[in-house]
């Protein structure tokens, strides 16, 4: 056959070949969209069959897309081991993107396995690897502990030395303090000892001792105790450690150390506060006898110092805690004859009135209520007593003194809100005052309050009126008074939107909306609709997706490999990796594929929606509040996108939570409202509390909690992991609601303030209702907690199921 006739033929050929090229790529994109719609939907195993048939018909597709880096993952999802092994394997023989990816895979199940030996070798050529230094770091700390697990300590110091000079502060200090740990199990005692001063003395913040500060006191202390004969150490030193310790709530430890300050030298400047402190540990164990006899010793033995003002006020406070009314008292009137220019001097006065307030000697508090009025008139302090006035009140079911109360509260500008303990809000004031009239039969009167009490997504008592309202309707006696209110507000509503004048009908309609019965619900909506049609603010539009990852099969790499892995993450579906790629490149830069341009709106919703996709939930709720932002807080959020509510109030760790909280009786919708509260789902969060883990545990509970679990071995760095986050939480809230049976109020509060502070606060509104014994919550803390718990358990209820099916 001549040249000519096979170029010819080659030319007849073309258009078959092309042909064919098209409909092969046709073909593997429709899998890769069934692989991708699989992996979105959760449907692993369907996804794994898919990837299996393509890598077995297309052998050189597959593993050009990385599909075999995917099949791994999803493998590892599954708990096929060998599996993801085999798919890791493939990607990091050849010269793939995600090959780093695939060997720091490799290395993690390795370390699951056990086999340590084959994870350091995995580590090592993940360091060969990576050209990221963030996670060079990570994995030559991670090299440093899987050494430290082996056994092999002399190998750490080595090992870990090029991160001791790390700008990541944190990751510097923990190389650091495992290589101490490691030169005292080596016998290299001095080196190990400068390690933890340099520790201590180096802190980051010394007012806020790190889990780091904490491991080289204690190991400070243990390497001292062990000398013979003992070297003392320097007041500075002890003081120093104590402080570590108090902070981070190791009482027992912090007291050694003030101890030995007061022992060296008792006239001693310092002794009142170490005194002072070793009283307020006593005091926060609930050692109430013991906190008393350090507060009395300063108080009697430096009566000019400063810690003596806060050794009486901790004193009546002891008392009061042990029921012991009449010496609280005398103590708080012992402070404001000694320090009468004492900052913030009220507080003491009111004290006296909630002491004798739980006392149940409601005649003595009600005289101290005119004494602080007229002392503190004008002044923040005397409505604060006209406020603990209206709570005597309520307790005694002194309706009508309610009422007047309220009305006059409601006329003072400045009602203290959540900013001071025992303050109050206008929405509080309101709803009390309704529920008075509700009691003394004006239920008119009482409807309308409960209306003017503004409901929306962060409103606790615009819930509560809302459930009253809703009551008030099922009601024999009142259920027609409302049907007409009702029917009237959704008449005007109409009319108003016929009128053109949408934000009166919307305020109509929703207020009609909290009245309404199921049978008039969906015409109350309709109406709703229309009216947010003409509000901007209340009709948020989905922003547009920016268009990320390679969208073509067989794309080539971009110039910025960091974009090319992220787009390469993406393009597999697997978002969790991907995301925080994004969040190190920066905000996506391609055009919105809706109007040719990339605002911050966009990109913020771009990165949470993956993030959310991705189980990042942290992630996603911290992009999705500065989304909502501008989003009124009282639009009815059965409206709003759901895309959009998802975002504020996601559902992580389904699995964890349908384990640990539905087996031990608790709603795990109220499971996840702590933990939104606590910590925005950050399972590496810690407090200024020194609380831990997404559930922001205190390491008094957390011991108590697992030694009741059995666990004998629990290092407090356990609650850094999700699950047994989500474990020590639900166990703990159900041993709280057996105290507090059907009482989610009080059970965040306890959860926050303590079961025995709720404990006092009922007793002292005489009522096991919440919208009679919330009012009553003394720290500002707790019961801006108790709000926002309640306000994320009412979403989480309204939008998911008690299995967290969506509604």
């Amino acid at each position: 056959m001549g040249t000519r006739t096979v170029i010819t033929l080659i030319f007849l050929l073309l258009p078959f070949v092309s042909a064919y090229s098209q409909a092969t790529n046709s073909s593997l994109s429709e899998t890769h969209q069934r692989i991708r719609k699989a992996v979105d939907a959760g449907e692993i195993q369907i996804a794994i069959s898919e990837l299996r048939t393509l890598r077995d018909t297309d052998a050189s597709a597959f593993s050009a897309n990385n599909f075999d880096y995917l099949l791994g993952r999803l493998s590892e999802r599954a708990g096929d081991a060998a599996g993801a092994q085999a798919g890791y394997e493939s990607v990091a023989s050849r010269n793939s993107l995600l090959a780093s990816h695939a060997v720091w895979r490799l290395a993690q199940l390795a370390r699951s396995s056990g086999d340590l030996v084959l994870e350091r070798e995995r580590l090592r050529q993940f360091l060969i690897s990576t050209s990221s230094n963030q996670l060079r770091e990570v994995a030559i700390l991670r090299l440093g502990e899987s050494f430290w697990e082996s056994g092999d300590f002399s190998a750490i110091p080595g090992v870990l030395r090029p991160l001791i000079s790390s700008t990541n502060k944190p990751l510097a200090r923990e190389a650091m303090t495992l290589t101490a740990e490691a030169l005292l199990r080596i016998g290299k005692t001095p080196e190990a000892r400068d390690i933890f001063v340099r520790l201590l003395m180096q802190m980051p913040d010394a007012s806020r001792p790190d889990d780091f500060a904490l491991t080289a006191a204690r190991e400070l202390d243990k390497l001292e105790s062990s000398q013979t004969p003992r070297v003392p150490l320097s007041e500075a030193e002890h003081l120093l450690r104590a402080s570590v310790y108090q902070f981070n709530r190791d009482f027992d430890g912090a007291r050694v150390h003030y101890e030995a300050v007061v022992q060296q030298n008792p006239k001693n400047p310092t002794v009142p506060n170490a005194l002072y402190q070793i009283g307020r540990g006593y005091y926060l164990q609930q050692r109430y006898d013991d906190a008393l006899k350090y507060f009395q010793r300063v108080s009697n033995e430096f009566p000019e110092s400063s810690s003596a003002r806060d050794a009486i006020a901790f004193t009546a406070g002891s008392y009061n805690r042990m029921k012991r009314t009449d010496d609280a008292i005398a103590a708080y009137k012992l402070f404001i004859t000694r320090f009468p220019d004492a900052p913030n001097l009220d507080r003491t006065y009111l004290n006296i009135v909630d002491a004798l307030h739980e006392a149940g000697r409601h005649g003595e508090a009600l005289d101290w209520v005119r004494q602080i009025r007229s002392r503190f008139s004008g002044q923040l302090g005397a409505t604060l007593a006209l406020f603990a006035q209206m709570r005597i009140h309520l307790a005694q079911g002194s309706w009508s003194e309610v009422v007047a109360d309220a009305g006059e509260l409601k006329r003072i500008s400045d009602l203290g809100g959540t900013r001071v303990a025992g303050g109050t809000s206008v929405s509080e004031i309101t709803f009390l005052q309704a529920l008075a009239l509700e009691q003394l039969g004006k239920s008119a009167e009482a409807i309308e309050l409960y209306l003017s009490v503004p409901d929306g997504r962060n409103e606790y008592y615009g819930q509560l009126a809302t459930d009253r309202l809703q009551a008030l309707a099922g009601s024999a006696s009142t259920g027609t008074l409302i049907t007409r209110r009702e029917q009237s507000l959704r008449t005007q509503a109409k009319q108003a939107l016929d009128r053109g004048q949408a934000e009166e009908a919307r305020v109509l309609a929703q207020s009609a909306l909290r009245l309404g019965s199921n049978a008039n619900r969906k015409e109350t909506i309709e109406i709703l609709k229309r009216a947010y049609q003409s509000l901007p603010a209340y009709s948020p539009a989905i922003p547009a997706l920016v268009s990320l990852g390679r969208q073509n099969l067989f794309a080539g790499d971009s110039s910025d490999k960091k974009s090319s892995i992220a787009d390469e993450l993406l393009f597999l579906g697997l978002y969790d990796e991907a995301v925080p790629l994004l969040s190190i490149i920066g905000s996506p830069t391609t055009p919105s594929q809706s109007n040719g341009s990339t605002s911050a709106v966009v990109n913020e919703y771009t990165i949470a929606s993956l993030a959310l996709r991705g189980g990042l939930a942290d992630t996603a709720v911290r992009y999705g509040e500065r989304l909502w932002r501008t989003i009124p807080a009282d639009l009815v959020l059965e409206l709003a996108p759901r895309q959009l509510v998802d975002l504020l109030y996601p559902v992580p760790h389904r699995d964890s939570l349908l384990k640990h909280a539905t087996t031990r009786g608790v709603d795990p919708r109220f499971v996840l409202s702590i933990a939104r509260q606590e910590s925005r789902f950050q399972a590496a969060a810690k407090s200024v509390a020194a609380a831990r883990g997404m559930m922001q545990f205190i390491p008094s509970t957390a011991d108590e909690v697992a030694k009741q679990l059995g666990k004998s071995n629990f290092q407090q760095d356990e609650l850094y992991n999700p699950d047994t986050a989500v474990l020590f939480g639900s166990h703990y809230l159900a041993s709280l609601f057996r105290e507090f049976p059907s009482e989610p109020e009080a059970v965040a509060g306890a959860y926050n303030g303590g079961s025995d502070n709720v404990a006092r606060w009922i007793a002292r509104s005489r009522s096991n209702d919440a919208e009679r014994y919330v009012p009553e919550i003394g720290f500002a803390q707790t019961k801006d907690y108790i709000f926002k718990v309640m306000t994320n358990f009412r979403a989480y209820q309204q939008f998911y199921d008690s299995n967290l099916q969506r509604q």
